[in-house]
């Protein structure tokens, strides 16, 4: 709703309407005069009628006051003066009327609602009076009725973009989202170039859980040279979801470029899925790119989360020593990072693993160096397990450990209580050819 919305609702000043009460004879002289004044001189208007208002004037002449006092916002003056003629004549619409527009100006919804309301009951029909009882109704989450009021509003003014607005956001917070969407739609027709009214169609084809037109939508707002970080964000969300990494990478990367808006959280998150997917040079340039934006103002968890992917990343480059080394002093100095603590359980087995491709047969030594790798590996897996953000990584990494070291019987618990966690059909499978091996080698 606009400022527009509100102070252009003020009826003309010195117009008398049926049932209000009318001037006093001795008072329309100076009503006269003040009809040439107020337009001219509106400061000069509002001193002559302050000499000659008093508790003996006419609610014509105090509402004459109030009004100038809300025209020249002086809205605790103008405040008194609509109360003040509401004591005397509680039937007066006009007074009601304003005093609400005026609560409404200084956000005071619960004394807006009702003066509005009352006015309504006194029998006024504009629909102005009805779409910011609407806005009210809408803000306090008082949905069902807001919708009947903006319905009436757009009835008396169906080209007022503000009630055709609350109208669509009031239907989208009913979950009527398809009706919702047809007025958004009407909206970003009429005003193409309003970026809040792209915005609200994503959400609703959100809700509609259509993420392909959401992010065409998003896309348009891109190509309007008008998206927030939020809508990049949002946008590279959902490429992330249909696991097209190079366009969310592109938008998280815009998003970041904006300078604002956008949470450390969002692309170090991502870049942790962009790794786990086996995306890794997108996942280092999401990388650098947060450390260009954000790395004086990680705070703890999030600098703990950066290096970790570092960590794993550098493992995938070779450099196990710099990845251990990180991960290590990671959980000396947390050792509550179920993250670090998988990622260096991977690099202890992959050293393991090396290990055990080049030594010659018999050699206790490197057997011992081994063994004690694969250890230290199943207990860090032990520690993230005790997490219950990771405990389904910790759960699938170790059951597959102890597979690839044919400790079949041993793997199975743990890979069903994966199971247990987030059903799938891929470790359904691996689970089957598990137990074949336990009964193998029974």
């Amino acid at each position: 709703m606009t400022q527009h919305s509100l102070t252009d609702s003020l009826d003309p000043t010195l117009h008398w309407h049926k049932g209000e009460p009318s001037p006093k004879p001795e008072e329309v002289k100076l009503l006269k005069e003040l009809v040439e004044l107020i337009p001219q001189k509106p400061a000069q208007a509002t001193e002559m009628l302050e000499a000659q208002v008093n508790n003996g004037s006419s609610g014509m002449m105090q509402m004459v006051l109030a009004n100038l006092y809300f025209q020249a916002g002086r809205l605790p003056e103008a405040a008194e003066a609509y109360q003040k003629c509401l004591r005397d004549y509680p039937e007066f619409l006009r007074a009601h009327k304003n005093l609400g527009l005026l609560y409404l100006q200084q956000g005071e919804l619960d004394n807006a609602l009702p003066a509005l309301s009352r006015a309504v009951e006194l029998g006024d029909n504009d629909g102005r009076t009805f779409g910011l009882i609407g806005y009210c109704l809408l803000n306090k989450g008082k949905y069902i009725p807001a919708e009947t009021a903006y319905r009436q509003a757009i009835l008396c003014n169906p080209s007022n973009l503000d009630w055709t607005r609350g109208l669509a956001q009031t239907l989208y917070n009913l979950a009527k989202y398809e009706e919702a969407l047809a007025l958004f739609k009407d909206l970003a027709a009429q005003n193409p170039d309003e970026q809040e009214y792209w915005s609200l169609m994503v959400n609703v084809y959100l809700n509609l859980g259509n993420e392909a037109k959401a992010a065409a939508t998003l896309e348009i707002i891109r190509r309007m040279d008008q998206a927030t970080a939020e809508n990049l964000g949002l946008l590279g969300d959902i490429y992330l979801n249909q696991q097209a990494f190079s366009l969310a990478l592109e938008a998280y990367q815009e998003a970041l470029q904006t300078g604002h808006g956008l949470p450390a959280e969002t692309p170090l998150r991502t870049a942790d899925i962009l790794y786990a997917y086996g995306s890794y040079e997108l996942a280092e340039q999401l990388i650098n790119d947060i450390r260009a934006s954000y790395d004086n103002s990680l705070n703890a968890e999030q600098l703990m989360k950066l290096l970790t992917i570092e960590a794993g990343l550098a493992s995938v480059r070779g450099d196990e020593a710099a990845a251990r080394q990180t991960l290590e002093e990671i959980v000396k100095q947390d050792a509550t990072q179920a993250g670090a603590l998988i990622e260096l359980a991977r690099i202890y087995y992959k050293q393991a693993r090396n290990l055990r491709s080049k030594m010659t047969p018999n050699d206790a030594e490197v057997e011992t160096q081994i063994s004690e790798l694969v250890q230290r590996a199943i207990l860090k897996l032990e520690q993230a397990a005790r997490h219950q953000d990771f405990r389904l990584d910790a759960l699938t990494e170790h059951g597959q450990l102890l597979v690839n070291e044919t400790q079949y019987a041993k793997a199975l618990p743990l890979l069903k209580r994966a199971y247990d966690i987030k059903p799938g059909t891929n470790l359904q499978r691996y689970i089957k050819r598990v137990e074949s091996a336990v009964e193998a080698q029974l």
